[in-house]
């Protein structure tokens, strides 16, 4: 009488398993499909060769020309805005800030750490910062 007793113990422990590996492979699953930003940002819907936005966990935001990487993504024909005060009245204003002006010299390229970029934005050719960017170009050339 021992052994359908056993059966039953020994088809419990199955099913235990069967759970046990189910909700493991589901899991395994999840993360995987889970679409993290900070895991990828698809190729297909960054703009090659057009300037991009890029916004950082630091509340930093730079503008350039984003080529996806590994770990780090390069941006290149970097900018960024700086805010200022002018005049008596302390008016505040922003300015434009070309990347390799600094004290400090870096070159006109940033390796970004992907898990720091919160997102970004493709910018349009007409935006103000694409047409100052543009204007700051042209200036350099002439």
């Amino acid at each position: 009488m021992g052994q359908p007793e056993e059966k039953k113990k020994k088809s419990g422990w199955l099913w235990i398993m069967i759970v046990f590996v189910a909700i493991i492979v589901g899991a395994i699953w999840w993360y995987n499909s889970s679409g993290r930003a900070t895991e990828s940002l698809p190729t297909d819907e960054i703009a090659n060769g057009e300037y991009q936005a890029v916004f950082l966990d630091s509340g930093q935001v730079y503008f350039g020309k984003l080529k996806e990487g590994k770990e780090f993504y390069a941006l290149t024909d970097v900018f960024y805005l700086q805010t200022g005060a002018s005049g008596l009245d302390q008016t505040s204003s922003l300015s434009l800030i070309k990347l390799g002006s600094e004290a400090h010299g870096p070159e006109d390229k940033m390796e970004i750490n992907k898990e720091h970029i919160l997102f970004v934005e493709d910018m349009k050719s007409d935006s103000k910062v694409v047409k100052a960017i543009l204007d700051y170009k042209s200036k350099k050339t002439h």
